[in-house]
């Protein structure tokens, strides 16, 4: 009896849940952008009320093919529902035809079309982070003389290298020839170096990746770099585990010698992180000098 009741009650979510995901194809079929998109919006919540793989999967079809034949609003909006909903990103059953559609625009002569389609494909890397077509297409765009293209390419990088070892062996080179480059502007070189920290799928890419910071650091002395820089660092030192030791010493030296009090708060952070994640790297000596230093600063906040 109870069995019944139980197979009573899924079918009859399942049928609701179809009513409502056909009630809001008819808003994505309405010819009124104001109703296209208010459908759109709506689904973070079917989703979360309906988790069925089946209703995902049409579901995301069905927005596919609005970011496909749509203008660059409604593909924001596409955007926005796809990353609020990246914990169902994996109940898409038919992939291939998703992104097919998604990527069909990729070759639109508009840049900001190609911007938001390029972090769709970032957005989605956790469920095609092999994607060549994809890869190719960050590494072109980075290239671009559109700035919304060139950012966009850096996020879809960043998350593509976080999930796919080989487009981040790919990617290094390009992104350090850009980051030393003369002619990247300063803004551009501060959101590329964060790609660094994904450099951790294998020792020598680390290491490529930790000479490159550890010159960044020496080259630009100015506080935004080193802040960043210096943080890259510790995240990939926390990932590859194999130079903590080393970031914890310079660290320890940015804290104890820089008069910043941006890098000395940053530094103070990094160490934390690194003292709960790696805590059984950290030597005697570490620890002494950072209980030195600590006292030090308490003594001059008192003293002001």
């Amino acid at each position: 009896m109870l069995c019944c009741i139980c197979c009573f009650d899924y079918c009859s979510r399942k049928f609701v849940s179809c009513s409502s995901l056909c009630a809001l194809s008819v808003g994505l079929r309405s010819g009124k952008l104001g109703e296209q998109c208010e459908a759109v919006v709506r689904f973070p919540r079917l989703f979360q009320k309906y988790p069925f793989p089946i209703l995902i999967n049409s579901a995301f079809l069905k927005l596919a093919d609005v970011f496909r034949v749509g203008n660059n609003f409604l593909r924001l909006c596409v955007l926005k529902v796809t990353q609020q909903s990246e914990k169902h990103l994996e109940k898409i059953l038919n992939v291939d035809e998703f992104v097919k559609r998604i990527f069909s625009v990729i070759h639109s002569n508009d840049p900001v079309a190609r911007a938001i389609t390029l972090r769709m494909l970032g957005s989605l890397a956790s469920i095609i982070p092999e994607r060549k077509n994809a890869h190719h297409s960050i590494r072109q765009s980075l290239d671009s003389h559109d700035n919304v293209e060139v950012e966009a390419a850096v996020f879809a990088a960043a998350n593509f290298s976080a999930q796919s070892k080989d487009f981040a062996v790919g990617i290094c080179n390009k992104i350090s020839e850009m980051i030393q480059g003369l002619a990247t502007p300063v803004d551009l070189k501060l959101k590329l170096i964060p790609i660094l920290q994904h450099m951790h799928h294998d020792a020598i890419l680390a290491s490529s990746a930790r000479q490159l910071l550890q010159q960044l650091v020496t080259s630009y002395p100015s506080t935004k770099m080193v802040i960043v820089s210096l943080h890259t660092f510790t995240l990939l030192a926390a990932s590859s585990l194999v130079d903590t030791p080393k970031q914890i010493q310079l660290l320890l030296q940015y804290l104890k010698n820089d008069p910043r009090k941006a890098v000395k708060r940053l530094a103070i952070q990094d160490l934390k992180l690194l003292a709960n994640k790696t805590p059984h790297t950290w030597s005697r000596e570490n620890i002494q000098v950072c209980r030195t230093l600590s006292v030090n600063i308490l003594c001059r906040k008192i003293m002001l």
